[in-house]
């Protein structure tokens, strides 16, 4: 086998979108080599490690998930992953977003948008309706079939509960919504510590310790993250793929396809293609 054929047996990722769920994204892949670097989604992350072990952190702690373990992710929540076993890890995935979850959390009669406590979670049976959902062909039956799994998730393990994260952090949050908002007006720009830390006027270790706590990441994961998320949206237009990476603050379409993998999981041409 060459080289080449032995890549595409051990590593494999195809991405689908479900229009009736309002557009859900859906990954199934198989990793051995591949590693996802810290980064987080605007959506909720369901999974079913299906086969081997997947190593990974949510928020602050750290994981192993064999075969048959649910794997839950906030939104806006720090996750990685890498393989836990020399033969790496095959998992499905889904990412509901908030008006998804919003009408789970409407039918369940819940407070608010659930949110989870547990990263990993066993429920056998939950698992294995998870996959059959994800599998299925018919987007009739699978619509049906996904809306009952996520709510089941839903009662089950959601605390019902809308996270304020303003609250929980006072001033860090308050200086960490105005770091995200210079970021965010010019993605291309060149930021350092000591800028974002004249524009809030504390320390460049303070800016340090506000992202720490109120995201989990490094200054340069954050801004890693959000020029990837970025990017992605202007994949969905027909802007070329070297003017994505010159507006998203990449050095050049390389240099956006080699961090983009790290944390989608695909290339961006095979991303876009699901797209």
């Amino acid at each position: 086998m060459s080289d080449a054929s032995e890549q595409r047996e051990r590593e494999a990722a195809k991405l689908t979108r479900h229009e009736g769920l309002g557009g859900l994204e859906m990954l199934a892949a198989r990793y051995r080599d591949h590693a996802y670097a810290l980064h987080t989604h605007p959506t909720w992350v369901f999974g079913v490690v299906v086969a081997g072990v997947e190593k990974l952190r949510i928020g602050r702690r750290q994981h192993l998930a064999p075969a048959g373990s649910i794997i839950i992710v906030n939104p806006e929540e720090p996750h990685d992953g890498e393989k836990g076993a020399p033969a790496g890890w095959a998992y499905r995935t889904c990412y509901p977003d908030a008006a998804l979850m919003a009408e789970i959390a409407e039918d369940l009669e819940l407070r608010g948008l659930p949110m989870f406590s547990e990263g990993i979670v066993q429920a056998p049976e939950l698992a294995r309706a998870f996959v059959r959902a994800h599998r299925l062909a018919g987007k009739l039956d699978q619509e049906a079939a996904m809306l009952v799994v996520l709510s089941k998730l839903a009662k089950r393990f959601g605390d019902g509960k809308v996270r304020d994260r303003a609250s929980e952090a006072g001033e860090t949050a308050r200086r960490f919504r105005l770091y995200g908002e210079l970021i965010a007006a010019d993605l291309s720009a060149g930021f350092d510590l000591a800028h974002l830390a004249a524009v809030a006027r504390v320390t460049r270790f303070q800016v340090i310790r506000d992202f720490h706590r109120a995201a989990g990441m490094t200054p340069g994961q954050y801004l890693r993250d959000h020029r990837i998320r970025a990017a992605s949206a202007l994949m969905k237009t027909e802007m070329p793929l070297a003017e994505i990476a010159v507006a998203t603050g990449f050095a050049d379409q390389s240099h956006l396809t080699r961090v983009f993998k790290t944390i989608k999981g695909l290339s961006p041409g095979a991303w876009r293609a699901a797209a």
